[in-house]
């Protein structure tokens, strides 16, 4: 099924003939096709190579009123009736940053408005609040990390965490807000994926190459994050298997695991696995083999995990510990007496079953 965007661009304004984004939003008005995003990049992908994606384009004012717009419509007089709306997989904003030479993927957006000219109604404010109850800055929703390492190595999109204080900052703000007050869910139930995007003028790059890098970051949104990671069961010459705690300020601080981490792009997963080790704890191990690959979805990414079978590289120093506050040295029949990670459940009870001399 195809997921909905919302696209807006902006009329022009100041001494600007014309606004960039209002003619790549135009262009894509309508679209409604499969966007494919070629080979994978690495260990941090999309979930699919394809998304199949409609795009309802409006055109906003450069005032108070166009930037109010979405959140608008994300709302009701009487509050929100998702039952009775059409509500988007994604809202994505496009304006013109004047003076770049790439396309900024704006991070935040600030609760501060500081106009350096007059908006289109004539309004030009100084250090004003955007809301004057909501937060300093609000971060966007939507799985930007994820454009960026899709898009690594084109150096025409890049990083920003500057949205500037005008319109452009006044609109995103007013959007997220809304899904935050709201607590608006995309199909995956993670917050509605809001993105903003300055585009630079034409003459640094192409209308056409523009249209095309802003269909691909469209198809990018309405998807999750693949993440491949590794973990390793460490097992010593007693048949103990080594258990670590993550650290209360570690995502899901509190829950046991088997270590690893992230696989890193240009790393194999056996290597990944000996770098998160040494990073961990200060220990060099060898990973020997696979012992079960399986994957997890959460509401905002997959994770593809991949197990390894370890041994110790030489005796084992002290552990230094970065991640975790605390590691077990585990016994067959000690395995399902720690509170483990949701998804590492089921394959310790099969650990278990199996026996820890037979993995």
């Amino acid at each position: 099924m195809a997921c909905e965007v919302w696209l807006t661009g902006f009329e022009p304004f100041g001494e600007h003939t014309v606004n960039v984004s209002q003619q790549v939003a135009e262009a894509l008005d309508g679209f409604a096709d499969v966007v494919g995003l070629g080979d994978s990049p690495g260990p941090y992908r999309a979930e699919t190579r394809e998304s199949s994606v409609v795009v309802r384009s409006t055109i906003l004012t450069v005032d108070e009123v166009g930037s109010g717009v979405i959140a608008s419509r994300l709302e009701s007089e009487n509050g929100l009736d998702i039952e009775k709306m059409e509500m988007p997989e994604a809202v994505v904003h496009l304006g013109l940053a004047e003076n770049a030479e790439w396309i900024r993927v704006e991070e935040v957006a600030v609760n501060r408005l500081d106009f350096r000219i007059a908006d289109n109604s004539g309004r030009q404010v100084s250090d004003a609040q955007i809301h004057r109850d909501a937060p300093a800055r609000l971060h966007t929703t939507s799985p930007h990390n994820l454009v960026l390492a899709e898009c690594a190595g084109d150096d025409r999109i890049r990083r920003s965490d500057d949205a500037g204080e005008f319109v452009c900052n006044e609109t995103y703000f007013r959007t997220l807000h809304s899904v935050e007050t709201n607590r608006l869910k995309d199909k995956f139930q993670r917050a509605l994926p809001v993105i903003f995007v300055h585009l630079p003028p034409t003459s640094a790059i192409p209308l056409d190459d523009q249209i095309e890098l802003v269909r691909r970051i469209i198809a990018l949104v309405v998807q999750r994050p693949s993440m491949e990671v590794v973990g390793g069961l460490l097992r010593n010459d007693e048949n103990r298997l080594l258990a670590a705690r993550r650290s209360p300020e570690e995502y899901m601080g509190g829950y046991w695991e088997f270590p690893g981490g992230k696989v890193e792009p240009g790393e194999s997963k056996a290597e990944a696995l000996a770098r998160e080790y040494f990073e961990e704890f200060g220990w060099r191990v060898k990973p020997l083999r696979i012992c079960e690959e399986y994957s997890h979805t959460w509401p905002e990414m997959t994770v593809q995990l991949t197990f390894f079978l370890c041994e110790p590289e030489g005796e084992l120093p002290p552990a230094v510990m970065t991640s975790h506050d605390e590691c077990r040295w585990l016994q067959e029949s000690e395995l399902m007496g720690i509170e483990w990670l949701p998804p590492d459940v089921e394959f310790v009870e099969r650990i278990q079953e199996k026996g820890v001399a037979n993995l």
